[in-house]
């Protein structure tokens, strides 16, 4: 008998931690943190922001009652991916939360990170793009993905780069082919948004490279589906 009850007392004590842990997860709720330059925040041909794809995916989360924060302090126009490892070596603070950078990542669940568009957009107008600016560009993001994976350890999401102004198409196949491997590389998820770049729909002006609120939501939907894979 007494064998009996303390079969029973186990499975009773399985049975409440299993709806305890399910519970847990239930109420659990998505802390969202995007970093990056000008597409991060849906820069605008009028040298506005408008609604990113960031935005978007903060929007689907608080329609499913799945955000607990969203944060964005370190996405602006013209960031290059050198000043955001700087960000992160000085530890700087958010000018919104006075939190560090550190810690705004160590306490996420999703971070995107978009960064680069901006980046050889801006070189290709005075300087042809080469293999060395490609790799310099791609050492610095190997250095902020690998400094990142040694305190944060959940999802990240890697958005590629698309041709803008001068930056070629081939050389933004070349990029996101070696962004792909970094990925790998670091557990990290790639999602390629050269395509969706390519239809003139995307686009307020055309001497914009800025892509517009569709391209946005389109991006924001295949997002969301990546995260909650």
């Amino acid at each position: 008998m007494k064998r009996r009850y303390k079969l029973l007392l186990i499975i009773l004590i399985g049975v409440i931690l299993t709806i305890f842990i399910n519970s847990l997860r239930v109420t659990s709720k998505t802390t969202f943190t995007s970093l990056g330059d000008g597409l991060s925040i849906g820069m605008t041909p009028y040298n506005v922001a408008g609604t990113s794809f960031n935005d978007y995916l903060k929007e689907k989360l608080e329609t499913k009652d799945d955000l607990e924060s969203y944060n964005n302090e370190f996405s602006y126009v013209h960031q290059t991916i050198r000043e955001l490892n700087e960000h992160l070596n000085n530890n700087d603070y958010g000018k919104t939360t006075r939190t560090p950078i550190k810690q705004i990542i160590a306490k996420s669940d999703l971070l995107t990170l978009a960064i680069g568009v901006d980046e050889f957009a801006s070189k290709s107008q005075v300087e042809e793009i080469t293999s060395e600016i490609i790799d310099n560009y791609i050492t610095d993001m190997n250095i902020f993905l690998k400094n990142i994976r040694e305190f944060y350890d959940k999802q990240i999401i890697v958005i590629g780069v698309y041709p803008a102004l001068q930056f070629s198409k081939k050389d933004a196949i070349e990029v996101n082919s070696k962004l792909k491997v970094l990925c790998g590389k670091y557990d990290a998820s790639f999602l390629d948004i050269l395509a969706t770049s390519l239809h003139d729909e995307y686009y307020l002006e055309k001497s914009s490279y800025y892509i517009n609120y569709l391209a946005h939501k389109d991006i924001s939907k295949t997002l969301y589906l990546m995260y909650k894979k």
